[in-house]
C-alpha cells in the first residue's frame, strides 16, 4: 500500500515538473476588428483613459473601481485599479504613443503572483472611408512555477475573452459618437 502510495506521489510530482517545464511561459496573440469611426477618434477613445474605461470590460468584470493618475492622455498616464474598499491592486500606465497610429500599455497586479511582465499594444490603420482597423497585441510573460494557478485556474482564457469584450466596447463607443 506504502508503495502505491509514493508511486502516485512521484508520478504526481514528476507530471508537475514536466508541465512547469514544457508550458510556454510567453503568452501572446493579436485580435483584430474594424469599426466604422475616423482613426483620431478611435485614438483618443484609447489613450484617454478616462474614454477607455467607459468602454473596457476591465471594471465590470473585476468589479474594480478605476481612477486615473497623471496627466490624461499622455505618456505616463495610468489608470489605477482598486477593490470596492479602495485598496489599489494593480494600474496600467500609457508607455508608448504614436499618433493615429499606436497606443501601448505596461500593465502591473500586484495579487497576481504568476506575472511577470505584461504588454498591450493597440495598433490603428485607417481603411476606406472613415473605418479604423484595431489590433490589440497582448504579450504576457509568466512566472515559473506560479503560472500554473494561470494555467490551470482558466485565467489565461478569462483575460483573452476579457479583450475580446474590450474590442467589442471599443466599436460600440466609437461609433456610438
Amino acid at each position: 500500500m506504502l508503495s502505491a502510495i509514493l508511486g502516485l506521489v512521484f508520478g504526481l510530482v514528476t507530471a508537475l515538473v514536466l508541465l512547469i517545464w514544457k508550458l510556454p511561459r510567453k503568452i501572446q496573440y493579436i485580435e483584430t476588428i474594424t469599426v466604422k469611426a475616423p482613426i483620431a477618434k478611435v485614438y483618443d477613445a484609447i489613450r484617454y483613459q478616462e474614454q477607455l474605461m467607459e468602454w473596457s470590460a476591465w471594471p465590470e468584470e473585476t468589479n474594480s473601481l478605476c481612477e486615473v493618475k497623471n496627466t490624461d492622455g499622455v505618456l505616463g498616464a495610468q489608470t489605477i485599479y482598486k477593490n470596492k474598499k479602495g485598496k489599489k491592486f494593480g494600474y496600467q500606465e500609457v508607455t508608448e504613443l504614436v499618433e493615429n497610429e499606436k497606443v501601448s500599455f505596461y500593465l502591473k497586479s500586484y495579487v497576481a503572483p504568476f506575472e511577470d511582465e505584461v504588454r498591450m499594444d493597440f495598433i490603428l490603420k485607417s481603411q476606406s472611408g472613415s473605418e479604423t482597423e484595431i489590433s490589440l497585441w497582448f504579450d504576457e510573460k509568466l512566472k515559473k512555477p506560479a503560472f500554473l494557478i494561470a494555467y490551470f485556474g482558466g485565467i489565461i482564457d478569462w483575460v483573452h475573452q476579457m479583450h475580446l469584450k474590450d474590442l467589442a466596447g471599443l466599436k460600440k463607443y466609437v461609433e456610438a459618437r
